[in-house]
């Protein structure tokens, strides 16, 4: 949610965004906000936007706000479990939550011996 405090008479707001490297880009407005806040729904999760919201009064624009800077963050995998266990080997699986994502990196920490594992 983006939100702003209105100076003078306002009719309405435009708010444009764009992502860092020009990904994603795109405007909402005027007829759709009239107050002094907004949810942008579509955003990217992973990437940087810069945000600029324009005052509409009399049908003319205001100068741009100064631009904001934010950063979408990216949601952590999800459903975490094992399939299968060994002596030696686990295999693991999660669910994919981010189309940001390009890789994963799996660390692990050894702790002694499993009990009740299958050496078989």
């Amino acid at each position: 949610t983006v939100s702003w405090t209105q100076s003078g008479t306002v009719t309405g707001y435009w708010i444009y965004y764009v992502s860092a490297g020009g990904e994603d880009s795109g405007s909402v407005g005027p007829m759709n906000i009239t107050g002094t806040s907004h949810t942008l729904d579509s955003l990217q999760d992973g990437l940087a936007y810069t945000i600029i919201v324009i005052a509409m009064g009399n049908h003319l624009p205001s100068e741009g706000s100064q631009g904001t800077d934010f950063q979408i963050p990216i949601l952590p995998p999800s459903n975490l479990m094992s399939t299968s266990k060994t002596q030696t080997r686990i295999t693991i699986s999660w669910d994919h939550t981010s189309n940001s994502v390009i890789s994963y990196e799996v660390s692990y920490t050894y702790q002694g011996p499993c009990s009740g594992v299958d050496d078989s």
